[in-house]
């Protein structure tokens, strides 16, 4: 039995119980399941609206281990391609962002425009007699591509549920991000990348809710800029059915420094209390959309998690602004961020380490392999009708109710050999459509020793 057998990632992810195993974040063979069944299905971030703001802008990232590149049409619209010549795979872009008429893969030549057409083959006439049908041999395109308040995602699966279903009631968490000014928010230009030796869902479902962590990690950092922050932390934590999370603190900006993004943020705390309402103006979050965008919306951060390996894994980090604010006001929040949450920023370092150090244990060490990590922080107080949040709901800052469902849904994902469409069902029985009858078993014996707070809320 190998790892990737349904029996055996479901032994290894008991994600009910909380308690998961050390091997998925190590095994190459998970690894390799996860690029073709999560990074290959899942709706994938790709770029904000402000990124590629007129025709012809494009950006060079990854949906998974594959380089997509995405661009603006003349009509608006984003088109996302593979990065991947159709003579011999060659990258036909390497420049990182930027705008272009044409792209010319530096192999052999073969030249597309921005619609992905093959425009220009050398020597068509003399190599090929003129039998290639160049309409043809277009570029890849990714199967959907769907945006919501700026945010672009695409996936490379026709059978995906639209974009707002799979993000859930994650949207209400967003929104108060993507919402909290009239003009939205924007990303400033520059993003900063850099490689962790660990895996990429370390990361993921850290960002989703982890705020246990920070009393302890963060101690010297976080601890310095607000002692308050280290006692007497109130929040609560959002566990998506989708796999995505939100870890909420309040009244954390109610306590402004004196310059012009301290200033701003004071002015701010009615005109958001007004559009946003209590719940959510004047707070501080982490988020993770299932299965690699994180933010930190009160450190002004959008970051994809770009796996490289079973062990290794690039951060593409980002500098959030509102796109109303003065230039002043974005000068001062790029500092910031880049001071606190960039490559060598003071809070971001302390995660780096944990993160380094796990992947060294675990890719050098058998023993560490064999225990199970404790996964059961917050279990079974989660509720599911909070009058104000939805969502599975913690009316606590610490708690491990997102990593919990993440790994709910990575397991689904990783044994439905189709998109694992999840059913709103009575609470004896779980549908996850695509897979096999022996996963539907497990699956839906599991739904009924969890009962009716785990069905999908609609």
């Amino acid at each position: 039995m190998t790892a990737t057998d349904p029996a055996k990632l479901e032994e290894l992810v008991d994600w009910e119980g909380g308690l998961i195993s050390p091997e998925i974040f190590i095994d190459d063979e998970v690894y390799r399941q996860e690029l073709d069944q999560i990074f290959g299905r899942a709706w994938l971030f790709i770029a904000h609206d402000s990124m590629l703001s007129k025709p012809g802008d494009f950006l060079n990232t990854y949906m998974g281990g594959d380089p997509v590149l995405a661009i603006r049409q003349k009509d608006g619209s984003v088109r996302v391609f593979l990065n991947a010549c159709r003579h011999r795979g060659m990258k036909i872009c390497r420049a990182e962002d930027g705008n272009a008429k044409s792209f010319m893969c530096s192999y052999h030549g073969w030249t597309y425009n921005g619609a992905g057409e093959l425009i220009n083959v050398p020597n068509l006439d003399t190599a090929y007699f003129n039998d290639l049908d160049q309409k043809k041999w277009g570029l890849v395109e990714v199967a959907q591509v769907a945006e919501y308040k700026g945010l672009w995602f695409a996936t490379f699966d026709e059978t995906a549920p639209p974009l707002e279903e799979f993000l859930g009631d994650m949207l209400y968490y967003l929104d108060a991000w993507l919402d909290r000014t009239p003009g939205g928010i924007e990303v400033l230009p520059g993003v900063i990348k850099w490689t962790i030796h660990g895996n990429w869902k370390l990361g993921a479902e850290q960002f989703g809710g982890d705020g246990y962590h920070a009393i302890i990690t963060h101690a010297s950092s976080l601890g310095t800029f607000d002692p308050g922050f280290l006692r007497d932390i109130k929040g609560i934590e959002f566990a998506s059915r989708h796999g995505h999370g939100y870890s909420m603190v309040f009244d954390r900006m109610t306590r402004f420094a004196d310059d012009p993004l301290g200033r701003y943020n004071a002015e701010q705390v009615e005109p958001r209390l007004e559009r946003l309402g209590e719940a959510r103006a004047n707070t501080v979050g982490n988020f993770t959309v299932f299965p690699n965008l994180s933010g930190l919306p009160g450190s002004a951060n959008l970051r994809m998690w770009h796996p490289k390996g079973p062990n290794e894994f690039e951060i593409w980090s980002w500098t959030i602004v509102d796109k109303d604010a003065p230039d002043e006001v974005k000068r001062a929040q790029r500092t910031s961020a880049a001071f606190t949450e960039g490559a060598a920023g003071v809070v971001e370092t302390d995660d780096g380490e944990n993160w380094d150090l796990i992947g060294q244990m675990l890719e050098r060490g058998t023993q560490t392999r064999k225990m199970a990590w404790n996964y059961q922080m917050g279990r079974g107080h989660e509720i599911d009708d909070d009058p104000v949040y939805p969502g599975r709901v913690l009316r606590n800052y610490f708690g491990e109710g997102p990593q919990r469902t993440f790994y709910r849904r990575w397991l689904e994902f990783m044994t439905s050999p189709e998109w694992p469409v999840v059913e709103h069902v009575e609470p004896d029985t779980l549908e996850v459509a695509g897979s096999d009858p022996q996963v539907r078993a497990g699956l839906s014996a599991a739904a009924a020793r969890t009962g009716v707070a785990d069905a999908q809320r609609r």
